[in-house]
């Protein structure tokens, strides 16, 4: 009788008992994975929310699909090469893991463009309420995971290939390795599914900085959305005339108003959140006095920073008022002929900053301001 090869032998050991249903699923399924995820990573922008990161892992598609089917079946490849027919429970979660990461990668990646961000896969499905925070969270998430769980799965089946190749066999099929399975196969995307939800829900419950959520904001009738918008504008220009007051009484120029993109927690595709700006100018010959302002404003209430110098040489001085309001105080020279900009920004609100009604007109360097007065409506 001839001595059986080592082929043979290895293939014996590999496989001495009858593996889970899991097992062999995952086994079947794992070389069709490799090619369908990256695939879906790269063309996820051919469902409507593609921006410029889609075109290129369009284009890039052609070498990054390949390239990620090859060092998925890279371990699998290992395995094979033993005898394995089944995939190890060991393996078999982590497996789940890089699909399910990868998954994520591609259904929370929203679409880059020259204005606003498209919504992501996940984002469309949920209704575009899912915060951003969240699709950062999944897409960073994901990749991370996905990444980690290949190291390990490739560290994994090096060391069952070495135990195989040796003539050890390999460990009998436990019922805890099965349920761990079954809990990576299932729990994974429903854990997803609920991370989903409970995003969208922190989405809706968010409030701005009068307490009102999206839904109450949105609500609020014209004429109502007006006159809040003017005493907003009203308490931002107050805050900024008590510091220009501090630095002089008269002789301001360069008045601007208007609206930026707000900082409202939770930010979602399906609101959007602005903020009220102003600046002012007063030439100086000296640089202001920042402690004295400083300690003037602490006095009334407002928090302030300490001085910092930028880049260029300009001193600035960040101070922040009881209602929310932040002003910056800069002070620069321009050939020899120093300015003090003042500029102020409120709070954030619910709501578009396009339909928002504030003084915003062409700037007049010509017209002097008073500390305590500013552009109406």
């Amino acid at each position: 009788m001839t001595e059986p090869s080592l082929a043979t032998k290895t293939h014996t050991h590999a496989s001495p008992h009858v593996e889970p249903p899991i097992a062999r699923f995952t086994w079947v399924i794992w070389p069709w994975m490799n090619w369908i995820v990256p695939a879906f990573v790269c063309l996820h922008g051919l469902s409507g929310n593609g921006g410029w990161e889609s075109l290129l892992l369009i284009y890039g598609a052609v070498l990054i699909v390949p390239a990620f089917a090859l060092l998925g079946s890279l371990p699998r490849f290992l395995l094979r090469k033993r005898g394995y027919r089944s995939a190890p429970l060991t393996t078999v979660p982590l497996l789940f893991v890089i699909w399910w990461g990868w998954t994520c990668v591609g259904a929370a990646m929203p679409g880059i463009t020259d204005s606003s961000p498209l919504p992501s896969i996940a984002n469309s499905l949920t209704g575009e309420r899912l915060p951003s925070a969240i699709e950062l969270m999944l897409m960073v998430g994901g990749m991370l995971a996905g990444t980690i769980a290949w190291i390990a799965v490739v560290a994994s089946s090096i060391a069952l290939s070495n135990r195989a190749r040796a003539g050890r066999a390999p460990s009998r099929p436990s019922r805890a390795g099965v349920i761990v399975a079954w809990v990576a196969a299932v729990a994974i995307p429903a854990a997803l599914i609920v991370i989903c939800v409970v995003g969208v829900q922190l989405g809706v419950s968010a409030t701005d900085a009068d307490g009102d959520t999206q839904a109450v904001a949105a609500a609020r009738g014209g004429s109502a959305r007006d006159e809040l918008d003017q005493q907003r504008y009203t308490t931002m220009q107050e805050a900024l005339s008590e510091v220009r007051g501090l630095i002089s009484a008269t002789d301001w120029t360069g008045a601007q108003s208007g609206t930026v993109s707000g900082t409202c927690p939770w930010v979602t595709q399906a609101a959007d959140c602005y903020a009220l700006d102003a600046r002012f100018v007063f030439k100086a010959a000296e640089e202001p006095d920042f402690t004295g302002i400083a300690e003037t404003l602490q006095s009334s209430g407002w928090a302030t920073e300490s001085v910092t110098t930028d880049q260029w040489g300009a001193r600035e001085l960040d101070v922040h008022s009881p209602d929310g309001v932040s002003v910056t105080i800069r002070y620069s020279t321009v050939d020899g002929q120093g300015f003090i900009n003042t500029r102020a920004k409120s709070s954030s609100w619910w709501g578009s900053r396009y339909d928002v009604r504030v003084p915003d007109g062409a700037v007049d360097e010509k017209q002097m301001w008073a500390a305590d007065d500013f552009p109406l409506r």
